[in-house]
């Protein structure tokens, strides 16, 4: 079964592939396709998400291999652009690792660079917060802490009611477990690695380990930004797409991680 993706743009013109979240689907991204009409975006909903919810998730090398896919039949000469937060991030740095030859530019967001600490101690969070996220009060309540609009409150909500607990678990296990692979060491592929400033450490840290590794990535920090900074800052989330996707100068509300120490 094919994943599905809302098509916007211009036909011919470069694509941008958008990879969303754990629990959301394509809705997260509006505000970027809007603000790009004069690229081919592709908003895919992942395995398990969305208009993608019969597709059973697997693994992110399974749901990379169906972007790979997605983009060698859909995306302008068989490429695009990269676009990836959170869960979107970490299928973006597989897709680089098994697919890197479908891959222009990437822009990656919201992701760790090795295994999570004392990860034992989080497994019964992780059984408590999948039995919560089927009571439609708790996602509301989760909607709203987000400080989405109504209706992106509402798409939200829907999309985390519909997901299946077994695609959660399966997602959050093999996320805590995440690596960086070694292979990105030859990618060579222009990635900018973004987190908000209000992120972890963990994740705050990756903005510098991972463009260390690889030999043709830099790292932004958006200040006063969470995990979801696409849409707590989307005008400054689709200019940074456009100029790193488009080889200009990164907008000036960002920072490098060393200035924002």
């Amino acid at each position: 079964m094919s994943l599905y993706a809302n098509e916007t743009g211009m036909t011919g013109a470069p694509s941008i592939v958008f990879l969303h979240g754990i629990g959301t689907s394509g809705w997260m991204w509006e505000k970027q396709t809007t603000a790009l009409t004069d690229f081919h975006c592709l908003n895919v909903d992942l395995p398990g998400h969305g208009k993608s919810n019969q597709v059973t998730w697997v693994s992110l090398a399974d749901t990379s291999d169906r972007i790979a896919a997605l983009i060698q039949s859909r995306a302008t000469n068989g490429r695009a652009h990269v676009v990836g937060l959170s869960l979107g991030g970490y299928i973006a740095l597989v897709l680089l690792e098994r697919h890197v030859h479908v891959v222009d530019r990437a822009v990656i967001s919201g992701v760790t660079d090795a295994p999570t600490p004392n990860r034992a101690l989080l497994r019964p969070q992780l059984w408590l917060m999948s039995f919560l996220l089927k009571k439609r009060w708790f996602v509301k309540m989760q909607a709203r802490s987000l400080g989405l609009s109504p209706d992106m409150q509402s798409a939200f909500t829907e999309n985390l009611l519909r997901m299946s607990l077994q695609a959660y678990r399966r997602i959050w296990e093999e996320a805590v477990d995440f690596y960086v692979p070694n292979a990105l060491k030859l990618v060579n592929n222009p990635t900018l690695i973004t987190a908000g400033g209000n992120e972890t450490r963990i994740i705050r840290q990756t903005v510098e380990t991972i463009p260390k590794l690889m030999p043709n990535a830099q790292g932004r920090l958006a200040p006063g930004c969470g995990h979801g900074w696409n849409l707590e800052a989307p005008d400054l989330f689709s200019a940074m797409v456009r100029a790193w996707i488009s080889g200009r100068p990164m907008p000036a509300g960002l920072q490098t991680a060393q200035s924002a120490r």
